[in-house]
């Protein structure tokens, strides 16, 4: 979305968009279901974890196995894509005449799949042979863990099982998961019980590696070579005349990260040696470097450097890509945002956000890092959906994601968001430093974009600076949906604090008019009537305010937060502080000025007083076919 030579922003302002609640995820976006038939049952079947998976399974992206222990009519699988689930037959290890192979439902991560889920109905009270269940498996995009959720209205007993297969699971391999709870599992197999009855076995299973691509090696040639020179590189010379000469402390490192499995051989011109600790890799000559990154050990596209070309598998044709990885914009504790080349994409070039699972400071609190994986997989999924039918010229267009990386691929925009120091704010005193005529056409192509957005009842709830794309030769363009909602559910967190409209105060709501108001308090600053609002979070500002969206109604903090709340007031009371402010830049507003009063009707403290983007399309035509 940015310049492709742009440096990495100072990532404050997107740190300080607070996420929605778990709650107020799941309530919008349910999952999507795919029925299933009724699911036969083996009593004399072999443990999952004996049935041998074979290099084409792992190549299909299988994930999980499936087998139920109980007749369950009425039973269904559910996931968010599609063709995801497989009957497979399955030979065991030692196979048996009468046995020889045992059928299992197979289940596949596909570029659309967050998660797998499976929800069987309850039945009567008095006939426990049917007992509730409805469980969701979160796949970790940064290694094999699952994220088991547990969204029954019981508990649920969860238990690794081994090969022995053993009647009862040792007490310190049993797990109970309480509603709502969560628990991180590693590849294994394992059984659910409900009220002290086996419903199914599901096995996980190791992710399918991703291969990165160095970029090409080219020797070094001495300047006072002659023209004559062999065109070959010999192995003694390797180590001097390569650009990535390998040493001790990076390359052998690098290699390190990039190997999944130190008993497969050379591929792709490299030559590896395996030694009594680290494996070393030598690079050929005019090669390119490709390793299998494990997914056990890290994020393809963040591990990926600048350069690199990550080779992304498919379950088919269609699902398979490369991308090349360019230059980055902005990294936060939440995501990371580049440029990148992608294979199947109209003019190569896409921006590229990838949501981050990893927890960079988890303070030893139980399920931070499984909370976090299903907080950010079910944004991932919000964004997508938000995103993918959007289709005007002054909202930044979308390409696709891919759930196995939490990535969204969208158009790249070259142009600077309006907090970008030196291009439209000056670094020294905050200020914009765009012209009028910059500023109405920045009120004229985003209201044209929230008109579209608003007609199709979707509410934006994060118009800000640094969510608007503006040049002069393009216009300004909206990006950022990963909070958009329907505007009959307007959330009761979530955002940026000094874009919130007053009546959020005491009503607890929001809606399209919340966008207004967001977006008559970014017009203050382009007309520098105020100085860059997202300022006052610093610590060293001479009058700081910082809050809590959800801290205003008494909700607990995000546990992304700063730790410290700007002047250490109650968030209401900095709010209204804030408020109070706009109030003041709202009536130095001149009702003359068309501009200026367009953004006073837009700062209007009653919501039902406050003017429509529809109506700033329709005023705003009206005066360029004037001044035409």
């Amino acid at each position: 979305m940015l310049d492709p030579r742009a440096e990495p922003s100072e990532g404050f302002s997107e740190e300080k968009t607070e996420p929605f609640s778990q709650s107020e995820i799941e309530a919008r976006f349910p999952g999507v279901g795919v029925e299933e038939p009724v699911i036969p049952t083996d009593p004399e079947a072999v443990p999952l974890d004996v049935l041998q998976v074979e290099d084409h399974h792992h190549k299909q992206g299988i994930r999980i196995l499936v087998r139920p222990l109980t007749k369950l009519p009425g039973s269904r699988s559910v996931s968010p894509g599609s063709d995801n689930c497989q009957w497979l037959a399955l030979r065991a290890e030692v196979a048996t005449s009468d046995k020889p192979e045992h059928k299992v439902l197979a289940v596949t991560q596909t570029s659309k799949d967050i998660k797998f889920s499976v929800r069987i109905p309850g039945s009567a009270e008095e006939d426990l042979s049917r007992p509730p269940l409805w469980c969701e498996l979160y796949y970790d995009p940064a290694s094999d863990e699952v994220i088991f959720l547990n969204k029954s209205d019981v508990p649920i007993l969860l238990g690794q099982i081994s090969r022995s297969a053993v009647a009862s699971t040792p007490p310190s391999e049993r797990h109970v998961i309480n509603p709502g709870f969560a628990k991180g599992l590693r590849p294994g197999t394992f059984r659910i019980k409900v009220r002290d009855i086996a419903v199914l076995d599901f096995r996980i299973l190791e992710k399918r590696p991703v291969v990165i691509y160095e970029p090409p090696l080219s020797p070094v040639v001495p300047e006072d070579s002659p023209p004559s020179s062999p065109s070959f590189i010999t192995t003694d010379q390797l180590n001097t005349s390569l650009k990535r000469a390998l040493t001790p402390d990076e390359d052998v490192k690098r290699a390190k990260r990039r190997i999944s499995d130190a008993s497969e051989g050379p591929d792709d011109g490299v030559i590896m040696f395996f030694g009594p600790a680290e494996p070393l890799v030598f690079p050929l000559p005019n090669a390119r470097e490709g390793k299998e990154l494990a997914s056990a050990n890290g994020h393809a596209l963040l591990d990926a450097e600048q350069g690199d070309m990550v080779a992304v598998p498919g379950v088919c044709e269609l699902d398979q890509y490369q991308l090349t990885k360019r230059d980055p914009i902005a990294s936060t504790a939440l995501s990371a945002v580049f440029t990148a080349s992608h294979s199947q994409v109209p003019n190569n070039i896409v921006t590229v956000k990838v949501l981050k699972t990893r927890v960079a400071n988890p303070d030893n609190k139980p399920l931070v890092h499984e909370r976090n994986v299903i907080r950010q997989a079910d944004m991932w999924l919000r964004e997508c959906q938000s995103q993918q039918d959007l289709q005007h010229e002054s909202i930044v267009r979308y390409y696709g994601g891919d759930a196995r990386f939490l990535s969204l691929y969208m158009e790249h925009i070259d142009a600077k968001d309006l907090t970008s120091p030196a291009h439209w704010r000056n670094k020294s005193n905050d200020e914009f430093t765009g012209t009028r005529e910059d500023s109405i056409r920045i009120l004229r192509d985003i209201s044209n974009a929230l008109s579209y957005l608003h007609s199709r009842k979707l509410v934006h709830n994060d118009i800000k600076p640094a969510n608007i794309l503006y040049s002069p030769e393009r216009g300004a363009v909206l990006c950022d949906f990963g909070l958009t909602t329907l505007a009959s559910s307007t959330p009761s967190g979530g955002g940026t604090p000094y874009y919130i409209p007053p009546e959020f105060i005491a009503r607890k709501t929001r809606g399209p008019e919340s966008d207004v108001w967001a977006l008559g308090v970014t017009m203050l600053y382009t007309m520098r009537v105020i100085k860059f609002p997202d300022s006052r979070a610093r610590r060293q500002h001479p009058k700081p305010l910082y809050w809590q969206i959800a801290q205003i109604h008494g909700q607990p903090a995000s546990p992304y937060a700063y730790k410290q709340y700007g002047n250490g007031q109650p968030a209401v009371n900095q709010m209204r502080d804030w408020l109070a402010e706009i109030y003041e830049a709202r009536e130095r507003l001149t009702s003359k000025d068309r501009l200026e009063r367009l953004v006073k009707d837009m700062l209007a403290p009653n919501p039902a007083h406050r003017i429509t983007m529809d109506k700033i399309v329709r005023e705003l035509s009206i005066e360029q076919a004037v001044a035409a």
